[in-house]
């Protein structure tokens, strides 16, 4: 395939993801567009060559095109809605499998299997090394219906210290990060009056 049709695919599926997205104060299109930018950097970083990112880019605006809060098989959702959508714009059987596992392998435990997982696993929680981790942190409480405060900061907390970035690259890019929200974190805890 041609890099004109590459591009054009990826401009089908952009408006495709912000349509069909929904309005969740996490998952929706800003968070796609987020991890998209992403895995441009992480793949950018890692030599991926230009199939690959496409693929990548690809998984990226879909990884998370259905979202049903607390559901257990989002990820599995996607990557049927994947499946079917993909080969009615052209994808090849190749190309869309590709991209369902790594869509895949975003579910929580992350489970990546080859180096293209691993760049979408570490780009769907950059924010985890990013300053915005609180504030979007506060956006998935806010989706699953959560109550805040101290439970939920000891949740963050253990989220944070039991992760860990697949990639050389994201490690480069965001460990410090995610070691100054385990700090900020703990901060927090420290001020909560004694039970």
């Amino acid at each position: 395939m041609e890099k004109k049709e590459y591009q054009k695919k990826i401009e089908i599926v952009t408006d495709v993801s912000k349509r069909l997205m929904g309005n969740l104060p996490y998952h929706n299109f800003s968070h796609a567009e987020d991890v998209y930018k992403t895995v441009i950097t992480l793949g950018t970083m890692g030599n991926v060559n230009y199939e690959d990112m496409f693929l990548l880019k690809t998984a990226a605006l879909l990884h998370d095109i259905i979202v049903v809060p607390r559901a257990k098989d989002n990820e599995e959702r996607s990557a049927e809605f994947t499946r079917i959508y993909l080969p009615t714009i052209g994808y090849s059987s190749y190309h869309v499998e590709k991209i369902a596992n790594m869509i895949l392998a975003t579910k929580v435990p992350q489970n990546p299997k080859n180096f293209l997982e691993q760049i979408i696993c570490d780009a769907d929680l950059d924010n985890f090394g990013r300053e915005d981790f609180l504030e979007l942190g506060e956006k998935v409480r806010e989706e699953l219906g959560l109550h805040g405060g101290k439970d939920w900061y000891l949740s963050e907390l253990k989220l944070l210290k039991g992760h860990r970035y697949h990639t050389e690259m994201a490690r480069k890019l965001r460990d410090h990060g995610k070691e100054a929200n385990i700090q900020k974190l703990e901060k927090m805890l420290q001020d909560f009056p004694a039970d």
